[in-house]
C-alpha cells in the first residue's frame, strides 16, 4: 500500500516487500533484504518521508517496525497501526487547511508550552501510543509531532508563521511547507519554490515541465498563497536570473571608482572590460544562491566551466605547471611572486564576501594588471577568468566535496577534468544567450543522450541519412538529429526508424515550447512518456507496440489532450 500528500511524489509514505533484483530459478526476482537485529530476523518493507527525511524500514517476527541509522536500528513504531495513526493525524491537516508551515523544534521548545496551564495542549491520544507523541493547541492552529530516539526531537505544524509565537518562538528560521514543499524566508516576506515545475503523473510516473526557472512568490504573508500555484488557480511572475542578467549586462555601467584607472584605459584599449563589468556586478550581488539545481541554470554553469578548462588545457600545453589545474595558480609560468593583495587600489574586490567569486575576481584583476605593465603571458591568463565570472554573476558555484569537484548539480573527481573540458571554443556569452532561449530543447537533447543506444537489442540495418534542406537554423531539429545519429548509429538504422521519429518529434515539440507556442505551453510534456520508453526498453522490436499502447493510454486518461495533439502531430 501507498499514500501521498501535496504536488511532490517524495511526500509519500509506501509498505511493500522490496529490494534489489536478483536471479533466483531462472528468474528475475526482487528480494527484500533481510538482516539479523539482537537475535530476531528483520526484513525490509517499508520506505517514509518522516518530516522530510527519507528513511528505509524494518519490520521484525513481531511486527515491530524499525529504521536503520547507519549501522544502529532505531525502533519506528511498535506496529503498523501505531504508524498510520500517527500518519493519520496528517491528514487530518489537510482538512482543516492546505498548506502548513513546518519548523523542526528541539526539546526545550516545547517543554515550556506543554507544562502551560492557561494553554493546555491537547493530547491526541488515538496518534499517541508508543514511540510517538501528537499534541495540538486548544486552537488548532499549532500541531506538534513529539517522537522518542535520536535525531529530530519534534517536528511544530502551524497554520501561519504567527501562530509559532504559542511555543515562545523568535525566530523564524528554516521554515518548510507541508505538504507542498517550499522554503519561507519571513524576514523577506516571500517564500521561494526550489525546482518546481508544473507535473502530471501517467501510469505512477512523475513528468515534469522544461520551464526550469526557479519560482518566487513576492510578499508572501499567508502560507496558503503557495497552494494556490498547485492547483492552479493563481499565476506568480517568474524570476529568471539568466534571463534578467543577460537583458540587462549590456546597459551596465562601469564606475571609475572601482578600478585604477590606467586598468580602466587598458581594459577598454584591449576590449576587455566586459570582464571588468562582471567583477563590479559581483561585487554588488545581494542574497547570492549558492545551490542552485534547475537543470536550465546548472546547464549554463556547465558550458561555462568546461570552457574554463578548455582555456586551461590551451594554456598548459605551451606553459607546463606544476600544479593540478583544477588548482590554478600561473604566477610561476608568469614569472612574478606569487598572487600579491591588490585590493589596495581596487576597492571593488573589498566589497565581496571571502567566497570562490572574490578570488576569481582577484585573479583576474592582478594578472590583467601585470598584463597591462607589459607582461606577455599574463596577458593570455586573466582572460582565462572569464567564464568563471560569468558563471558567478549568474549565480552559480562550485564547490568541493569529499575530494570531488561539484558544479552544475553534478560531481566528478578531478582527476578527469580533461574529460569535461570542452572542445572547442565559444563565445561565452552568446551560447549562454542560445541556451537559456533554448532551454527546452537543450534539456531534450540531454534526455536523448541519457538513453544508453549501445545497449539496445535488435537486428540493426543500416539506411540512408541526409540533412534536411527546410531550415539551416542552429537549433533546427534536424540539425540536431543529424549530429546525434552520427554518435549514436542505431538512430540511422532501420530497426531504429521508431526512435529516430520518436526523437524528431520531441525536439520539434521543443523547439515550439520555447516559441511559447500556445499548444505546445499547454502540454509541454507530451513527449517525455516516449523517451522514458526508450530509455527503460531494450528490445527494440518492442518499441512500436509500446508506443502504441502509450497513445491508448493516453487517449484514456485524458491527460490535457495529449492524444488528440498527438493524432494532429502524426497526420
Amino acid at each position: 500500500m501507498s499514500y501521498s500528500f501535496g504536488g511532490e511524489i517524495d511526500n509519500s509514505f509506501c509498505i511493500d516487500l522490496w529490494g534489489d533484483l536478483a536471479h533466483r530459478d531462472g528468474e528475475e526476482r526482487r528480494l527484500p533484504r533481510v538482516l539479523n537485529h539482537e537475535g530476531q530476523t528483520v526484513v525490509a518493507c517499508f520506505h517514509v518521508m518522516d518530516d522530510r527525511l527519507s528513511k528505509a524500514g524494518y519490520i521484525d517476527e513481531d511486527g515491530k517496525l524499525y529504521t536503520l541509522h547507519y549501522t544502529t536500528f532505531q525502533v519506528f513504531a511498535e506496529n503498523i497501526e501505531e504508524l498510520l495513526e500517527g500518519e493519520s493525524v496528517k491528514y487530518s491537516l489537510l482538512q482543516e487547511k492546505k498548506q502548513w508551515v513546518v519548523k523542526w523544534i528541539e526539546k526545550s521548545d516545547i517543554t515550556s508550552w506543554l507544562s502551560s496551564i492557561e494553554q493546555k495542549p491537547i493530547l491526541i491520544e488515538q496518534a499517541s501510543q508508543g514511540y510517538k507523541k501528537w499534541w495540538k493547541s486548544q486552537d488548532g492552529r499549532l500541531y506538534v509531532h513529539v517522537r522518542n530516539g535520536s535525531g529530530i526531537y519534534a517536528v511544530a505544524y502551524a497554520m501561519e508563521v504567527a501562530d509559532f509565537t504559542q511555543l515562545g518562538l523568535s525566530s523564524y528560521l528554516i521554515l518548510r511547507g507541508f505538504p507542498f514543499d517550499c522554503s519561507y524566508q519571513y524576514d523577506r516576506e516571500r517564500a521561494e519554490v526550489k525546482n518546481t515545475m508544473e507535473m502530471f503523473h501517467f501510469q505512477s510516473r512523475l513528468y515534469k515541465t522544461c520551464d526550469y526557472s526557479r519560482i518566487t512568490v513576492p510578499q508572501v504573508k499567508e502560507a496558503q498563497d503557495i497552494y494556490l500555484y498547485v492547483t492552479g488557480k493563481k499565476n506568480y511572475k517568474r524570476e529568471q536570473p539568466i534571463e534578467d542578467f543577460l537583458l540587462k549586462f549590456p546597459e551596465l555601467v562601469l564606475p571609475i571608482e572601482d578600478f585604477d584607472h590606467s586598468l580602466l584605459e587598458f581594459a577598454l584599449c584591449n576590449g576587455d572590460e566586459r570582464i571588468l563589468k562582471l567583477i563590479t556586478y559581483i561585487a554588488k550581488m545581494a542574497n547570492h544562491h549558492d545551490h542552485r539545481s534547475t537543470s536550465a541554470e546548472n546547464n549554463a554553469d556547465h558550458l561555462l566551466f568546461n570552457e574554463y578548462l578548455r582555456r586551461i588545457h590551451v594554456f598548459i600545453e605551451t606553459h607546463p605547471m606544476n600544479v593540478h589545474p583544477l588548482y590554478f595558480h600561473p604566477y610561476r609560468a608568469v614569472g612574478v611572486p606569487v598572487e600579491l593583495d591588490i585590493t589596495e587600489k581596487n576597492t571593488v574586490v573589498t566589497r565581496m564576501r571571502d567566497n570562490n567569486a572574490r578570488t576569481v575576481s582577484k585573479l583576474t584583476v592582478y594578472y590583467m594588471t601585470c598584463a597591462k605593465e607589459g607582461n606577455e603571458i599574463a596577458a593570455h591568463i586573466y582572460r582565462i577568468y572569464e567564464p568563471m565570472l560569468l558563471l558567478y554573476a549568474l549565480g552559480g558555484s562550485i564547490r568541493l566535496d569529499h575530494g570531488l569537484i561539484e558544479v552544475g548539480g553534478s560531481a566528478f573527481h578531478p582527476s578527469s577534468w580533461q574529460a569535461r573540458a570542452g572542445k572547442d571554443p565559444i563565445d561565452v556569452y552568446q551560447r549562454i544567450a542560445d541556451a537559456w532561449k533554448n532551454r527546452n530543447v537543450e534539456y531534450a537533447i540531454d534526455q536523448i543522450k541519457r538513453v544508453k543506444w549501445d545497449k539496445k537489442i535488435g537486428n540493426t540495418l543500416e539506411r540512408g541519412f541526409g540533412k534536411s534542406n527546410r531550415n539551416n537554423e542552429a537549433f533546427h531539429s534536424e540539425h540536431i538529429l543529424s549530429k546525434l545519429s552520427h554518435d549514436y548509429p542505431l538512430l540511422q538504422s532501420d530497426e531504429g526508424a521508431i526512435a529516430y521519429s520518436i526523437c524528431q518529434r520531441y525536439l520539434e515539440w521543443a523547439q515550439l515550447v520555447d516559441r511559447k507556442h500556445s499548444v505546445a505551453t499547454k502540454s509541454p510534456c507530451l513527449y517525455e512518456p516516449f523517451i522514458e520508453m526508450l530509455y527503460e526498453e531494450d528490445q527494440i522490436e518492442k518499441w512500436e507496440s509500446k508506443a502504441m499502447n502509450l497513445i491508448r493510454l493516453m487517449e484514456q486518461e485524458s491527460i490535457e489532450k495529449y492524444a488528440e495533439v498527438l493524432r494532429k502531430k502524426n497526420d
